[in-house]
């Protein structure tokens, strides 16, 4: 009897915890389900739009690759494989035009700010370029997408510091694809 019984508990146990994983595996699939993976779920949305039209005077730039004395400024990028283009790469130089504030009275807390961001500018540069093909970075709309891709990207890395949308444009100097 005593068999029984133990093997009756070890039973009840088991099913228990199937139970128990049944449960956490419908929460999590109704959970983390709803999240969109689709790339234009990162772009950043809920961020305040531009509040004042800059004038140039009051625009500020920084090229993203280049050195500290402003030479260079090319960045080599791989591209997706693609069937017709299975090593291809990008040639290009990036420039950040940002708002330096009124009369440019916030330059130097500005662009110390971009300048403590320009890592992570480079990885989303790079992850973005390598999530793209040859055959659609030599579409029309190519740099039109990659500068307003770019753009919301940038402005997302920026506002985890900042409240504002500081980043106006992304300049592509050069567009070499290969």
């Amino acid at each position: 009897m005593q068999g029984k019984s133990l093997y009756a508990i070890l039973i009840s146990i088991i099913a228990v915890l199937a139970l128990a994983l049944a449960v956490m595996v419908i929460f999590l699939f109704a959970t983390y389900n709803r999240i969109n993976t689709s790339p234009e779920a990162n772009n950043v949305k809920d961020l305040p739009q531009q509040t004042r039209e800059v004038p140039p005077e009051e625009e500020a730039r920084l090229n993203l690759y280049a050195m500290e004395d402003g030479t260079g400024g090319d960045a080599i990028f791989n591209l997706k494989s693609s069937p017709a283009h299975e090593n291809s790469f990008l040639k290009a130089s990036i420039t950040i035009v940002y708002d330096a504030g009124e009369k440019r009275k916030h330059l130097e807390s500005r662009t110390e700010l971009v300048k403590n961001c320009v890592g992570e500018f480079k990885e989303a540069c790079i992850e973005y370029f390598r999530s793209q093909t040859f055959e659609q970075l030599t579409d029309e709309a190519a740099m039109e997408k990659a500068r307003d891709a770019l753009r919301n990207k940038f402005n997302g890395i920026v506002s985890k510091r900042t409240d504002e949308r500081i980043i106006l444009r992304v300049i592509f100097e050069d567009w070499i694809v290969q």
